[in-house]
């Protein structure tokens, strides 16, 4: 049996903060950023029916971007803006 791995890469949420914080400045998305921010919205939660949750989606971010511990107030901020938000 022959098995082939490949690496897989944790989204990194401090990536997602810093480019973020700039959208939140007005900055908008910069090219570097596009993964980064995709991550966040990537989050999708649905509720027992199939449907989107946008409720359990902004806990899911949150809990995400909460991840960078040194991101200071920078993933509220963020995710109260863009956390119920399913596309950029």
């Amino acid at each position: 049996m022959l098995l082939l791995t490949t690496p897989v890469q944790a989204k990194d949420s401090c990536s997602t903060v810093l480019c973020m914080a700039g959208m939140l400045q007005g900055v908008g998305v910069v090219s570097e950023c596009t993964g980064s921010v995709q991550d966040y919205f990537d989050i999708i939660m649905f509720n027992g029916h199939g449907g989107i949750s946008l409720n359990k989606t902004f806990k899911a971010r949150g809990k995400f971007l909460g991840k960078c511990t040194s991101a200071g107030n920078w993933p509220d901020m963020i995710n109260s803006k863009y956390g119920r938000q399913l596309g950029f």
